[in-house]
């Protein structure tokens, strides 16, 4: 699958404030369309458009079109995308127990359109949810009646404020250059994973599966820079990013916090497994090729994130353990847990709003 960044295909033209106003005239649409009264569109609208996350955001519009359309069944449905979008940035208990949507989700996907089927156990409304012309989800409805023109309308206008605030928001918290998640997004998104957090098992080994918070940098990134200058240090970036896409799953949260530092919460693995998806990652990115660089190299450190509270916390250890890795010959990989146990580094607690990078 080709890799593409969410920023490179999200960019927004125009400001906060003119989104906004086409985020108005769109309700304004579908309440004049649908006949409701404008009080009940625009509390509707306010609770939308309240929200500064991109979870949040995605729960309010499911409540929204729950309360206005009177549509109890209604959740994102996962399609394949050039974009990455995490899963974890959807709707706690995304689900509809329903049978026969494939189809109907599918046809949604290719066409790009709203799509509506009859099924045995009633109605199926599938519309796009798209980012410059992408479907990256598919929005389901499953209600016993067909819906109206009226409420169809209202439906779209409510999807579309949806996309135009998710376009806002990820242009504030992913990265201009790769499209991954940022800095500024760590926080709340590592805070709202770590929430479902529950314990789980590896069925073969019996071992606990558990989150991993890593950190890594490219070794020796500073003499590409240096030697090949800053436009062809950031082809290698861009690169590397394309493998992080490419190599792990859509319940992995990718972010670049600045130069060539990246960090990953893996989502639920046991220690071992979470071993072998960097190894795999160590070698995808050393077969990366062009026309003036040797292998591409980094060094990876990690500590174990369930139970956490403290996304700070996660940052410091997993770079010790980085630190570690540095100091003992580069290009390997190194657990917090393992150096405690080796006596190597002691457990420390950092204020939160400490300055990493």
């Amino acid at each position: 699958m080709k890799a593409s960044s969410v920023k490179g295909v999200a960019n927004t033209e125009g400001n906060t404030e003119s989104s906004v106003d086409s985020l108005t005239n769109s309700g304004e649409v579908a309440a004049e369309r649908a006949g409701n009264a404008p009080e009940t569109v625009l509390n509707s609208l306010v609770q939308l458009t309240g929200k500064r996350q991109i979870r949040a955001l995605g729960e309010a519009l499911v409540e929204t079109i729950r309360n206005a359309l009177e549509t109890p069944s209604v959740a994102f449905v996962t399609v394949k995308s050039p974009v990455p979008f995490p899963v974890h940035m959807l709707p706690r208990n995304n689900s509809l127990p329903v049978s026969s949507l494939d189809d109907c989700v599918q046809a949604c996907a290719r066409s790009g359109e709203l799509v509506s089927e009859q099924h045995e156990e009633g109605v199926l409304t599938a519309l796009p949810i798209m980012i410059n012309g992408i479907t990256v989800k598919v929005l389901l409805l499953h209600s016993i009646m067909p819906m109206s023109c009226q409420q169809l309308a209202l439906l779209n206008g409510f999807a579309r404020i949806y996309e135009n605030f998710l376009n806002v928001m990820l242009d504030v918290e992913t990265d201009s250059l790769t499209g991954l998640l940022n800095m500024k997004g760590y926080h709340s998104q590592v805070l709202a994973v770590l929430e479902d957090d529950d314990q789980s098992y590896c069925e073969q080994s019996g071992d606990p599966k558990s989150f991993w918070l890593v950190i890594f940098d490219i070794d020796k990134f500073k003499k590409i820079n240096d030697t090949f200058g800053h436009l062809y240090g950031d082809e290698i970036l861009l690169l590397v990013a394309n493998t992080m896409i490419q190599v792990f799953d859509e319940k992995d949260l990718l972010f670049r916090f600045g130069g060539d530092e990246f960090v990953v919460l893996l989502a639920p693995r046991t220690k071992q497994q979470a071993r072998a998806i960097l190894k795999q990652f160590q070698k995808q990115i050393a077969v990366i090729r062009n026309d003036k660089l040797l292998q591409v190299h980094c060094s990876i450190g990690g500590v174990n994130a369930s139970g956490a509270n403290n996304p700070t916390d996660l940052l410091v250890q997993a770079d010790r353990a980085l630190y570690h890795v540095k100091e003992n010959g580069r290009g390997d990989i190194a657990f917090y847990c393992d150096l405690l146990e080796q006596g190597i580094v002691i457990t420390e607690h950092f204020d939160d709003d400490i300055e990493l990078f």
